[in-house]
């Protein structure tokens, strides 16, 4: 039965209409994203190492003046070989001894002239397996990473905005300790209860509290208390990386950022970030994540182990401190572990 040409105009219209949605459709980070803070191009056409260009000798000199007791804390977790805590989809290190005192026991190995006798050992790992640095462009929407280059440029390694440039780098300058966890935990460890969404408001409050001041381009290093469930016995609640308590999406807090010139950001959780998020009704997984690396060049840094830090800081009411860290030059790496150093 032939159609009537009214009803052939609509299927027209209809098929035109879809065609020219599909060819412009925009994800649901894009159109999020439509009016926020983006520093593509602010330091060159070529930068890879995005925000941490606002730490330069004045902010290491900076960093250097808030050391008072010259006490220093290492802010990385074990890499104790099968264990983790990893992000679901990775697996924990693994570590084996290609050589040790086995072999020369076993008669298969003389020493070396002289007597002396070595050992070796080797590790597969996921590079952001443990407390590590991410690279600019490990995380991304739309086929664009860091800076508007193709998402191309990650296939069988980065050749943009790797994290071997931020290793050639170094990230020196002043941190400030914010314990979120110590401030808005409801418990005597100190720590935030799962699924918590950390607000803008909430870091105000916590550097009023502390007595903190934060300074532009300051390194932000954030504790919820949340990374030492993983090694209790018997977690007073289920906990897991999608539901760790971590920083929340907003417009006021990348703006914020934006205006505090802030280069980094390192937290004790997974993710720095709430994994799954409702924004205007919509489903996100790590929004912040394309929003600070992607568009904003801000580096994210995870995993960290800051109880010790937190404990002493509580104590002398210090929360300002000299970071040091350097992750590995991975060249053409997405991520890499760092073992970071705070000198107060």
């Amino acid at each position: 039965m032939p159609l009537k040409p009214s009803t052939l105009a609509l299927c027209a219209g209809a098929l035109l209409t879809g065609l020219s949605a599909g060819a412009t459709a925009q994800s649901p980070m894009e159109i999020l994203q439509g009016d926020a803070p983006t520093n593509w191009g602010k330091w060159g056409e070529d930068d890879q190492v995005g925000a941490l260009n606002y730490l330069g000798e004045a902010e290491a000199k900076n960093g250097a003046g808030a050391i008072t007791s010259g006490k220093t804390f290492t802010l990385q977790i074990p890499m104790t070989s099968g264990s983790g805590p990893v992000f679901p989809g990775r697996v924990p290190t693994q570590h084996f001894m290609a050589t040790d005192a086995g072999v020369y026991m076993a008669g298969k190995a003389e020493p070396a002239p002289g007597g002396i006798k070595y050992s070796d050992d080797v590790a597969f790992m996921y590079l952001q397996g443990t407390t590590h640095v991410d690279g600019l462009a490990h995380a991304w929407y739309g086929d664009k990473v860091y800076g508007g280059k193709s998402e191309a440029t990650s296939v069988h390694g980065h050749t943009h905005a790797d994290v071997g440039e931020i290793g050639k780098k170094g990230i020196v300058g002043r941190a400030v300790l914010l314990d979120v966890g110590r401030h808005m935990g409801s418990d005597d460890l100190h720590r935030l209860p799962t699924e918590t969404c950390i607000h803008l408001k909430d870091l105000e409050a916590t550097a009023e509290a502390q007595g903190t001041t934060i300074n532009k381009r300051d390194i932000l290093v954030i504790r919820t208390g949340s990374i030492a469930r993983f090694w209790e016995e018997e977690p007073d609640e289920q906990w897991n990386a999608m539901n760790e308590p971590g920083l929340c999406y907003s417009k006021e807090l990348l703006s914020w950022l934006d205006r505090m010139e802030t280069p980094m950001i390192a937290t004790d959780n997974i993710a720095v970030e709430k994994v799954v998020q409702q924004i205007d009704g919509e489903t996100y997984i790590i929004p912040l994540h394309g929003a600070l690396m992607r568009d904003m060049g801000v580096v994210l840094s995870e995993i960290w182990w800051l109880d010790d830090l937190a404990a002493d800081s509580a104590e002398d009411g210090q929360y300002s401190f000299m970071l040091v860290a350097a992750p590995l030059k991975v060249e053409q790496g997405t991520g890499s572990p760092v073992n970071p150093v705070a000198i107060k």
